[in-house]
């Protein structure tokens, strides 16, 4: 095989000698949020020279690219207290708002990389704040995202839920409002939608959920119906990521997530014809197909081969410098 080619093609295949297929779904790999929020952490970190440079919390929920973030000289920070000057850069979740106006009042320059899509939602919340609805809000209670909508709500009247059944604490009379976390399953917000307009006397519903996740959530189970393998690459602690897992693993039992290449097991493709990867929006592309790449030439050596790192790749050339 020519090592100059990546062997593992989006939305194409790859045919080894063993008659073995790898597909990478084809818009695998970060949304242009996160890829935003990356390019400007490494921008901030480049003009500031001898300022700090600090991320309120991982501006992705990506290992990887808080790791080059850090080199670059980024530091993670996850209590606002201990931001007093610099630069702060929000996360692409969002925060809540009376975090980002502290550190205003406290004179610290803000590089806002929220997602746009996230700010829908916030905008949203807010407005249904001040109309006097309940709010729904979609997801999970845990996730940062969710934290910064409810800040934008700014009412203590509002619910947060994956299950339709969470309706019923809700006083029949309400007039209810629905809003998702950008990176839920679209089946868990109709459920919840149709249950609302069920028992509640006005329903207002806003579809806040992210296209890049519809779209790899859709591509996902498509690919694991075919497949006899699926790997999906990103972080742990990124809920499209892990949203990814359980669809893939609806259609797929051998499906496993991994952070980088070195976690791959090669038992894993013991005499399987056809490996799809995927990744969550929260996973540059570069590393996925790094993924398809490795996981093609180690099945090509038989095993046996030991895969050399690629070669490095500057941060400039991936996301650019303006």
């Amino acid at each position: 095989m020519d090592e100059t080619q990546n062997p593992a093609k989006r939305a194409k295949t790859f045919q080894g000698s063993e008659g073995v297929e790898i597909v990478i779904a084809p818009n695998a790999g970060a949304c242009f949020g996160v890829v935003r929020a990356i390019k400007l952490g490494h921008q901030a970190a480049k003009r500031s020279k001898e300022e700090a440079v600090q991320a309120f919390g991982p501006l992705v929920h990506n290992p990887k690219s808080i790791q080059e973030l850090e080199s670059a000289g980024v530091e993670i920070v996850n209590d606002p207290d201990e931001i007093r000057d610099g630069t702060v850069i929000l996360r692409s979740h969002g925060v809540k708002q009376e975090i980002e106006a502290e550190f205003k009042r406290r004179g610290i320059k803000v590089v806002d990389a929220t997602c746009p899509l996230v700010k829908k939602p916030q905008r949203i919340a807010s407005s249904l704040g001040q109309k006097g609805y309940f709010l729904v809000l979609v997801g999970n209670s845990d996730h940062p995202e969710v934290k910064g909508v409810l800040s934008y709500f700014g009412r203590a009247d509002y619910l947060v839920t994956y299950t339709a059944k969470d309706l019923e604490r809700i006083p029949t009379n309400s007039k209810v409002g629905i809003l998702a976390q950008t990176t839920i399953e679209f089946k868990v917000l109709d459920e919840i939608h149709k249950a609302a307009q069920a028992r509640f006397r006005e329903v207002v519903l806003y579809n806040t959920i992210c296209d890049a996740t519809s779209v790899r959530q859709d591509e996902a189970s498509i690919l694991a119906q075919k497949a006899d393998v699926m790997v999906v690459v990103g972080g742990r602690n990124s809920s499209n990521t892990t949203k990814l897992v359980k669809i893939c693993k609806s259609y797929q039992p051998d499906t496993y997530l991994i952070e980088d290449k070195q976690e791959i097991i090669p038992s894993w493709f013991t005499g399987k014809k056809k490996i799809g990867i995927t990744g969550g929006a929260s996973t540059p592309q570069e590393y996925v197909d790094e993924v398809g790449t490795y996981i093609a030439r180690l099945i090509e050596s038989g095993f046996d081969m030991v895969i050399p790192e690629p070669d490095s790749t500057l941060i400039e050339e991936a996301y650019g410098t303006d």
